[in-house]
Parts: structure tokens; sequence; C-alpha cells
């Protein structure tokens, strides 16, 4: 865990998890940014061990009143700006600019960060819809109106089989074991008022009308995601010119879901492809300067 401490904002904590040998001089750092209600550990169940293992060096940011960040006796005043300042902090120590990966809200985190120029690319694990959240969950508490309930008894260490069934039936895919629900219910914790009520409220103010940057994006949705159905996501990825995949039969956990491999492995695949374009446009880029 690394601490990180400035004048203006809480101590920030991340879990950095290197690759067993050193990544190539101009691969990017991974930096990975957690959904809501949970904190950074839900990449590190999966994720950063993965990647890690493939030569990333891999970041994953505890946002302020998250995990062991500090912030937490006043986290219903944070907001996403809150967030956004957290990860700029964190960007701004490392060598180069990385690539980021949001799951959900802090998919958000995410595009904010390219719109500003701060990566050079990112993935959108599930991503918040372009319009905010309130469609959705005004959807999802009509079909399942103890929800709420339950989140909240959950965050505060109170895990019933009703807890757990419903968010099985939310969150993940039909597969999913109890163990895998339980380990979900251990990474639970209040979120941000303030920045739930941001997330409703994105239609009314999220993006200036200015056209997307030119980094490249990928978009990654679960087939069965409840809370952020694919056909909520395509705006999105069309907004971002992004390539968007579908994790057959996952939902929105999708990365600490039984299919989260499947999840990687997609995006695995994409940084994959995108550091070969990037290494031929290199040599090209060599070979028009030998010419002039």
């Amino acid at each position: 865990m690394t601490p990180l401490r400035s004048p203006r904002q809480p101590i920030l904590q991340t879990i950095h998890r290197p690759p067993p040998s050193p990544s190539p001089a101009n691969r990017p750092p991974l930096l990975f940014l957690h959904g809501g209600y949970v904190d950074a550990r839900s990449w590190d169940a999966h994720f950063l061990p993965f990647f890690a293992s493939h030569g990333y060096d891999c970041h994953a940011l505890n946002f302020s009143g998250h995990g062991g960040s500090g912030g937490r006796e006043y986290l219903d005043a944070l907001s996403l700006d809150d967030y956004l300042a957290d990860a700029e902090q964190v960007i701004a120590r490392f060598d180069q600019q990385p690539i980021v990966i949001g799951h959900s809200m802090g998919s958000f985190v995410a595009e904010r960060l390219l719109e500003q120029s701060l990566a050079v690319a990112a993935v959108l694990l599930a991503p918040v819809p372009t319009n905010g959240t309130l469609e959705s969950a005004t959807k999802l508490l009509l079909k399942y109106p103890k929800f709420l309930g339950e989140v909240v008894n959950v965050t505060r260490g109170r895990v019933s089989a009703t807890a757990l069934h419903m968010i099985k039936e939310v969150y993940f895919s039909p597969t999913t074991r109890p163990e895998t629900l339980l380990r979900f219910a251990q990474l639970v914790q209040p979120e941000s008022a303030r920045a739930i009520c941001d997330l409703a409220f994105l239609g009314c103010w999220r993006w200036s009308p200015k056209p997307p940057s030119a980094q490249p994006v990928l978009v990654v949705a679960g087939e069965l995601d409840t809370v952020f159905p694919p056909q909520l996501i395509r705006p999105l990825a069309r907004r971002w010119n992004a390539e968007l995949q579908i994790v057959a039969a996952t939902g929105h956990a999708l990365i600490l879901d039984e299919h989260w491999s499947d999840c990687a492995t997609a995006v695995l695949g994409w940084l994959a492809r995108l550091e070969q374009r990037q290494a031929a446009n290199s040599e090209q880029t060599k070979e028009l300067a030998g010419v002039v």
C-alpha cells in the first residue's frame, strides 16, 4: 500500500502490484478506478494479479473516504470532482501517463481524465450511461423495492441471506457461487451521498459540447447487467468512437463475477492490439522521417 499526501486533499491509499519482471520502457502503467460502494480491493481480487502477471505495472486507487484513504469522516460531502482530483494526484506521480481502467462510477472519472488528456487510453467497464443513473436506478428500485435497504444493511455489516440473494440478482450472473457473494459483501462500504446525487443527474451537466478526444477507448458491458444493460451503454461507446465488447453471461460486477476472466481476457487482448498498433505507427513515423 502506497500513501500519498497533498496539502489540499486527505492521504490517499493505492494498491500497487508490479509485474514480476520490468515492463517494456514504453508500456504505460495501468490505473484502476473502483466503482461505488466498494474500494480498491475489488480490483485486487482478480484484475491486479492478472494484469501484473502479464507484464503491466498496476495501481488501484482508493478514492477519498474509501478503503484506507482519508476522508471517511466527511464521505457524504465528497463529489465526483473530488474523486477526479484524487486520480489527478496519483497520475501526477507517474513517470508517464497511464491507461485508466474504470468500473461503473470509476469509469466516469476515467472519462474525465480522458477529456483533460491525462491518460493515453481508457477501458470503461460497465460504465455509467451518458444520461446518468436516474433512469436505471428508478427501474431497478421498481423491480427490487427492498434493494436499497439491503445495500444499507450490508454497508453496516449486516449480511443476511436475503441481502446476498438480492446482490446476486442485481450485480452477478446466475452461476455465481455463495462464497463469491460473501467475498463481495466484505468489500461493500458506504458511498458518498453527494457522489450518488452527481451520478443521478449527469445528464444535466455531464459534458460541454466538444468532440471527444482521440485517445483509444474500449467499452465493456455485461450481457446480463441489470444495472446498466448493454442498450444503455451503446450511446456512450459511440460518443468515444470506442470498440464495444459485451461479455456473455455476466452481470454488472463483471470484475468479480464467475466470468471475470472473460472480461479480463477481452481487456488484455485489446491492450495487446493497442500496443501493436502504436509500435507499427512508431516504425512508420521513423521510416517517414528517414525519407524526409
